[in-house]
């Protein structure tokens, strides 16, 4: 229905309003030239059917249907595009000027407002120098921010309602904006800046670690969490973290695929081991390292297809091993190591393995090749439901990812 047309005409409303009180109901309704009315008569353009409708109102309702001489519709309907009709600068004008802190956590509240406004009106939001759930009002905001934010809040609604739950927010749905905005409130602010309330730890770990938090946050990040900021991928703060120079940092550092070239030559020295494993490799540090740390080469995924030769030509029996888990391995190599009947524990657990030889070695009596078969994503769902049937893999199974997915998927009740 275009509700433009209901300029200069009038509506009915049996029951009352949701995302917006009855005041700005009527208030944006007028933006429109539209007149609320309280009973019905001939004049009545469009019935809206609000929430909790009293017995008179229900049976105006059934009564009205069974005329069908004006279109009925949903609150919702009606709501959403008022909401759209809001003029942000005014509105936050008016707020401002007013300091309605109710009529203000009513707009926060409300799901039909943009992102963009939602987080303007959040900055105007006083938290009264408590925490985010120390009082109703705050608990309030604070589950507007989780549950506008949180995908099917309805499979988990106490999640509005409990710290981890804006952490977990912040790890599974979380982005730049998003992310800022929760770093501006008061609470977090004032962590961030003093660190006293050891329950926001949750939340500012979950910044510490997501790829889209933004650098200035980083930075006030650094003091207490400079080992989680050391694992994050894409990498930030490097030369930060480097000068610290701890022996922590410089180990997880030296552990993360996504260091730079200069850091790595800096930790190569420290922790060939560790670069060797896990540095995105240039043919002068495989050079380097090849003589001592072969093995630890054989499992680094940027291994090109030159370098894997060249180890393969080493008959090294640790350097099989690594070759035949890494999940970058070439096909050729992989068939190679397949050929000999050997290494099947490895090969088990590679997800890039041929779907018909991890097919094939599920016929193994080897618990440890089937331990690798039942946690390996690639495994045929026919082997992984196999597999669970048998206790000693049956947890393997089920926290296996892709079989998760395959169950979600197909709506089966296992879980």
């Amino acid at each position: 229905m275009n509700y433009e047309e209901l300029c200069g005409k009038s509506i009915l409303l049996l029951g009352k309003t949701r995302a917006l009180s009855h005041e700005e109901f009527d208030t944006l309704l007028k933006l429109h030239k539209i007149e609320r009315v309280g009973t019905y008569s001939k004049s009545v353009a469009l019935i809206v059917e609000g929430r909790m409708m009293n017995p008179y109102e229900q049976a105006e309702s059934a009564r009205l249907y069974e005329a069908q001489c004006t279109p009925i519709v949903e609150l919702s309907r009606v709501e959403e595009w008022l909401c759209r009709s809001i003029e942000p600068n005014r509105l936050l004008m008016s707020l401002k000027l007013s300091h309605n802190q109710e009529r203000l956590v009513g707009f926060l509240q409300n799901p039909y407002i943009t992102d963009e406004l939602f987080f303007k009106l959040l900055k105007l939001y006083d938290w009264q120098g408590e925490g985010l759930f120390d009082n109703d009002t705050n608990r309030d905001v604070t589950a507007a921010i989780i549950g506008r934010f949180y995908v099917d809040l309805d499979r988990n609604h106490n999640v509005q309602y409990a710290m981890s739950g804006l952490a977990h927010l912040i790890e599974q749905y979380g982005n730049s904006d998003l992310i800022s905005a929760i770093a501006e409130l008061s609470p977090i602010a004032k962590e961030l800046k003093t660190p006293s309330d050891r329950s926001l730890s949750g939340v500012l770990d979950a910044m510490a670690l997501h790829s889209e938090t933004k650098e200035d946050i980083l930075r006030l990040l650094m003091g207490e969490r400079a080992a989680l900021l050391a694992h994050r991928k894409p990498l930030d703060l490097e030369s930060e973290l480097l000068a610290l120079k701890e022996e922590a940092i410089n180990r997880i550092l030296s552990e993360n695929t996504t260091l730079s070239k200069e850091g790595a030559d800096v930790l190569e020295r420290t922790y060939p081991d560790l670069i060797a494993s896990n540095t995105i490799l240039s043919d002068e540090q495989f050079d380097r390292l090849v003589i001592d740390y072969a093995h630890n080469l054989a499992g680094n995924s940027s291994l090109t297809s030159v370098m894997q030769k060249r180890l393969m030509v080493l008959h090294d029996e640790a350097v099989y091993r690594s070759l035949a888990s890494n999940a970058m391995a070439d096909n050729t190599i992989l068939e190679q190591l397949y050929s000999t009947g050997r290494f099947m524990k490895e090969l088990a657990s590679n997800p890039s393995l041929n779907q018909k030889w991890l097919e094939a070695l599920s016929a193994s009596f080897d618990v440890e090749v089937l331990s690798s078969l039942a946690a390996n994503t690639s495994t045929p769902i026919e082997v992984l439901y196999q597999l669970s049937l048998d206790r000693r893999f049956e947890r393997a199974v089920k926290t296996n990812s892709a079989f998760g997915k395959h169950i979600q998927t197909h709506n089966i009740g296992w879980f």
